[in-house]
């Protein structure tokens, strides 16, 4: 084992990355919080700086060196893929050495897989995450990672904002075409985007590009005026939600019941959307149990962290 008795944990996204040193047994000693930690919106060597600023200052902050460091867990959104976490690593690596710090052993995770670890203390469970996109990681009882979900807008992400935007993009399509009704929703994108004719919503999303996902909080808000057609999508897309949350349940036949934590901008606090997906997993799934995350993701980043110290 290692003579560096301290761990760090961090948890970057597109517009912040918050870092925390620890002692061996998970004390906080310090914290830091600075610019974006994925690697698609600051770079490869833009998101290894901020991750190396995080350490030095942190440990500044405690009056430790980054040599008392054992080991090290960057959670980050923007590194689902091999290669992305391959070329942070490597740019980690160079930036170490660049500074004269001795190798720190690091581990490069998804933001999703911190925010499980965190929501269970490193127990078994399920996050389900509906943000822009959406997807489910669950921890075995054997430890072991499974997840459905999470393919992207065009081959999955049902249940995500973009989804949901989509949607209701097509139901507005449908109204105008007269083949079913979504009158209140079709105001509500007319006066907040513009969308008054066939001619301005073709060129919107095929032309402009138009972040679909912005719809959703629309929907939510029209949802909650008790617009049937809003609820409507809500509850399909909490549907699709549910059908993935069943997938990883069976997967866990020794837990009971299944712990289910929401994360993601639209259903992480209480919204509309969220209370229908809660109603839904309790009527459908009565083997698992919506509860509140015991830690948020960064100290699920340090408990990880520990376990990494521990075989090193």
């Amino acid at each position: 084992m290692s003579d560096a008795r301290l761990v760090f944990g961090a948890d970057g996204g597109g517009t912040k990355t918050l870092g925390i040193l620890a002692d061996k047994f998970g004390t906080e000693l310090s914290r830091m919080q600075l610019g974006p930690g994925n690697p698609n919106v600051a770079g490869v060597d833009g998101a290894a700086r901020t991750l190396l600023d995080l350490i030095a200052g942190c440990c500044n902050a405690a009056r430790k060196s980054p040599q008392d460091i054992g080991a090290a867990v960057f959670g980050l959104a923007g590194v689902g893929s091999t290669l992305v976490r391959n070329k942070l690593y490597d740019a980690v690596r160079s930036l170490t050495a660049a500074r004269s710090w001795s190798p720190v052993n690091v581990a490069i995770d998804t933001d999703a897989r911190i925010a499980l670890e965190g929501a269970f203390g490193g127990g078994p469970g399920v996050v389900i995450i509906a943000g822009t996109g959406s997807n489910l990681i669950g921890k075995m009882p054997d430890g072991t990672i499974g997840s459905v979900g999470g393919w992207g807008r065009v081959l999955g992400d049902e249940g995500g904002g973009y989804y949901l935007g989509l949607e209701t993009a097509r139901a507005v399509a449908r109204d105008m075409d007269g083949r079913s009704s979504a009158a209140r929703l079709r105001t509500v994108l007319a006066d907040q985007f513009g969308w008054t004719t066939r001619d301005r919503i073709v060129e919107a999303v095929y032309q402009e590009k138009f972040d679909l996902a912005s719809i959703a909080p629309l929907v939510m808000e029209t949802a909650a005026e008790g617009d049937a057609v809003a609820t409507g999508l809500l509850q399909q897309s909490a549907s699709h939600l549910v059908e993935s949350l069943a997938a990883l349940v069976r997967r866990m036949p020794g837990v009971s019941p299944v712990g289910v934590v929401f994360i993601g901008g639209l259903i992480d606090h209480e919204t509309v959307y969220a209370d229908i997906l809660r109603r839904m997993i309790v009527e459908r799934i009565p083997g698992a149990e919506v509860q509140p995350a015991l830690y948020p993701p960064v100290r699920g980043a340090v408990l990880m962290a520990q376990h990494f110290l521990q075989r090193t």
